[in-house]
Formats: structure tokens, C-alpha cells, sequence
């Protein structure tokens, strides 16, 4: 027998899910064991093909309606964005059994001033990535033939591959899972404002 969803649960109200949802995603940049602290990220490249990967959410700015992530500058993703910058992003939060699909718009951030900020605070762990000296998804022969740089006394290798994408949401799809019935519904944005509707599940 199925339960009946309780009268206060965010999903009942538009405006509630939309909140809920927005909230829910912020706690996906601070809170690293959070589902939303990896979204998948799908772009179309050169040939139209669909490619997909997890990024880390690194931002929420509801203001802009922007979520960022990083990466490096000479990976695929890069090549797909800048051919088309019509991207979406996918998460599954298991413990609201709430599913967020997003459209949106990808920028590659150009401020250095903006990326040597972000730069500065990252730990060493996360700026190493970038010191490997061949770009992601390049052939090798073997495993021991990936090398990295030295950080470098003032900490700056591997920053000039480093960038930052903002993604400027133009809608929010979400579905909420119920036992006694799936509730899913889809916010288009209009200069920062969401209007919602429902759909069927």
C-alpha cells in the first residue's frame, strides 16, 4: 500500500520545490559527501555525438542563476563548449529521491584576475591535476608514461591550464519519487525569475 506524501513536503508546491531544490543544490558545494557535489555534465561534439561526465559544483550564485565548475583547458569538454555551448546538467539526490535535470548556457570564464582568485584558494590536491604535462583524454602507451610538473616555488604550474565554466541555467526539470505517486515539474528562466509547471511524470 502506497504512503500518502505529507501536506508539508516542498514537492506539493511549486514554489516550494523550486526553493527546496535551489537549496539543495548550494548544499552540493559545501558539503562534500552531498549528490549534488557531482553533476553530470552532457555536451554535444564536433560530430553531434552526446559526451558525458561528472564535474564537481564548485559555485551556486542564485542571483546570476549560475552553478561553476572547473577544469582543464585543453580537455574535451573545453573543445565541446566552445563548438556548442548548449549544455545540460544532471543529478540524483537519494536521500530526497529527487531527480534535477538543467539546461543551460556554458561560458568559459576569461577574467585572469577571477581564475588567478580561485587559484590561490584551491589546495594543492586540487591544483595538481592541472600539472600533468599531456592534455586529459590523450593516447598513451602505457600508464607509467603520464607525468606531472613540480608545483613550483611560487605555486603557478599548471594555472595556465586551469579555467572556471559558468552555466547559466535557462531551465530546471525536476521529479520528485513517491510511492504513491511521482511529482515532476519544469522551471523556465526569464532574467533570473523561475516560472513553473507541472508535468506529467
Amino acid at each position: 500500500m502506497s504512503r500518502e506524501i505529507p501536506d508539508d513536503h516542498p514537492s506539493l508546491d511549486l514554489k516550494k520545490a523550486l526553493n527546496f531544490v535551489l537549496s539543495t543544490l548550494e548544499k552540493g558545494v559545501t558539503e562534500r559527501g552531498h549528490d549534488f557535489h557531482l553533476l553530470v555534465l552532457g555536451t554535444l561534439d564536433e560530430e553531434n555525438n552526446p559526451q558525458t561526465r561528472n564535474v564537481v559544483l564548485r559555485k551556486v550564485d542564485l542571483s546570476q542563476s549560475l552553478l561553476r565548475f572547473h577544469t582543464d583547458k585543453r580537455s574535451n569538454k573545453i573543445l565541446d563548449i566552445k563548438n556548442n555551448n548548449s549544455i545540460s546538467l544532471l543529478g540524483y539526490d537519494k536521500s530526497n529521491k529527487l531527480q534535477v535535470r538543467i539546461m543551460a548556457r556554458a561560458e568559459i570564464e576569461s577574467s585572469q584576475e577571477t581564475l588567478l582568485d580561485i587559484w590561490s584558494d584551491m589546495y594543492p590536491m586540487s591544483r595538481e591535476c592541472y600539472r600533468v604535462n599531456d592534455a586529459p583524454g590523450k593516447a598513451v602507451s602505457s600508464k607509467d608514461d603520464v607525468f606531472f610538473e613540480e608545483e613550483g616555488a611560487d605555486k603557478m604550474n599548471g594555472f595556465e591550464n586551469f579555467t572556471i565554466v559558468n552555466c547559466y541555467i535557462d531551465s530546471i526539470e525536476t521529479l520528485f519519487l513517491h510511492s504513491s505517486g511521482h511529482l515532476r515539474a519544469k522551471y523556465q528562466n526569464e532574467n533570473n525569475q523561475f516560472t513553473g509547471q507541472w508535468l506529467v511524470p
